[in-house]
């Protein structure tokens, strides 16, 4: 074989890999509009659905901790993947769930599940909410204030309340006067 019949060889052989290249680019081009397009749909649906969810706890959290958060919103971890904060009073501090007390990250907790329920609510039947043990991290101000917000929620649907100190479950808000002193 000469020297012309190896390049035109390889000259065709790179013809063939610039074709294949282009046919790559082009399908990976396809893919990533198409993924673009497909995270702003999630993105739209998640803002649709998480802002009513997102409003009642920030209202309910606010109400449970007493001022001490503002609210909260929806943020981004250092991975990339979406999280819960809570936000102080004034919107430029933020707290992550790890940075929280336990008691506080259990209000957190508690303001989702509530406005989570009341989402749940609007859309089918009640459904009795049960509540074991939540209040046993929380101060005495944010107890009270607990106990007001499963009070509201028992005008929509049955609440009943268990505690190591009755340890029976209690229906509210029948029982709200010996509860908040």
């Amino acid at each position: 074989m000469d020297g012309s019949a190896r390049a035109a060889e390889l000259a065709e052989e790179m013809q063939l890999l610039l074709g294949r290249l282009e046919n790559d680019v082009e399908q990976y081009a396809r893919l990533k509009i198409a993924s673009k397009i497909l995270n702003q749909a999630i993105e739209r649906y998640r803002d649709k659905s998480q802002e009513p969810i997102l409003k009642r706890t920030t209202a309910i959290f606010k109400q449970i901790t007493r001022g001490s958060f503002k609210g909260v919103r929806a943020d981004f971890d250092d991975n990339g993947l979406p999280v819960i904060v809570g936000v102080r009073p004034g919107g430029k501090e933020v707290v992550t769930v790890e940075g929280m007390s336990d008691g506080t990250a259990d209000q957190l907790y508690l303001s989702l599940r509530l406005a989570g329920l009341q989402d749940y609510r609007e859309r089918n039947e009640p459904i009795p909410f049960i509540v074991d043990d939540i209040l046993v991290k929380f101060d005495d101000d944010r107890s009270v204030a607990a106990l007001r917000a499963l009070e509201g929620l028992s005008e929509q649907t049955q609440v009943k309340y268990s505690s190591p100190i009755t340890g029976t479950f209690l229906n509210l808000p029948e029982k709200m006067s010996t509860l908040c002193f």
